[in-house]
């Protein structure tokens, strides 16, 4: 089965080239810490709480005129040298990989026409992240969370403080006209750019999404986004 890869946007389809199958990939693992204590037997195992990164090959092929073989070639390494970029399956349209680089093997050509190459992916965390959990949604909306704990951005637009509440844990940020939370990279800046980690307190932790049902608040009188980040293995 051809499976049609997109990455940062672009489909690689539109360079003639498909994977040949679907990819095996592997699931993410938690990142675990073995403590050793001496005089006790085995190890105690700590959960990070975070995942690592994981690898899976695709090989593709592709086809095109004798004569603009390695011209295409060349433009598919360019679209594959991508780094932190988003891939899509077209078998799971719906999800994308946080990939963060791709290695390219060397190239076969069975005939002048076809080319033969096996590339390796490198995630970012081996996580799928939901396309649809890309967008912003108001704070009301935001009341479950069917997935793993996610790690939402919040874009807020008001003046003074405004605190943010999830299932109790608050978060009081200083909000001059707007102000955009990314809990993810852990960093607080404004619309322009600018830097503001200091407009702060609190824990950037205290504002993630958990399982299951949730209670997102704030203050009165400022309107807040979320942009949620749905994930899962």
């Amino acid at each position: 089965m051809f499976v049609d890869v997109e990455i940062n946007g672009i489909l690689g389809s539109s360079l003639n080239v498909y994977a040949k199958e679907r990819p095996n990939i592997p699931v993410a693992k938690k990142r675990r810490n073995e403590i050793i204590i001496p005089g006790r037997d085995g190890a105690l195992i700590e959960t990070t709480g975070e995942y690592e990164s994981t690898e899976f090959a695709i090989e593709f092929n592709y086809i095109g005129k004798a004569e603009e073989f390695h011209d295409r070639f060349d433009r598919i390494k360019k679209w594959l040298s991508a780094e932190n970029c988003r891939m899509i399956l077209s078998d799971d349209a719906g999800w994308f990989y946080k990939v963060a680089y791709i290695d390219i093997g060397e190239m076969q050509r069975p005939t002048e026409r076809i080319g033969v190459f096996r590339t390796m992916i490198k995630t970012v965390d081996g996580l799928k992240y939901l396309i649809n959990g890309m967008n912003e949604y108001d704070i009301s909306e935001i009341n479950k969370n069917p997935y793993l704990m996610s790690k939402p951005v919040y874009k807020i637009k008001g003046e003074g403080i405004c605190t943010i509440s999830v299932n109790g844990k608050t978060v009081k940020a200083n909000v001059g006209q707007n102000l955009t939370i990314d809990t993810e990279l852990m960093i607080a800046y404004r619309e322009d750019g600018t830097m503001n980690n200091t407009a702060i307190t609190g824990d950037y932790e205290s504002l993630y999404l958990p399982e299951g049902d949730l209670s997102v608040t704030a203050t009165s009188g400022f309107d807040v986004k979320i942009v949620p980040n749905w994930r899962c293995l």
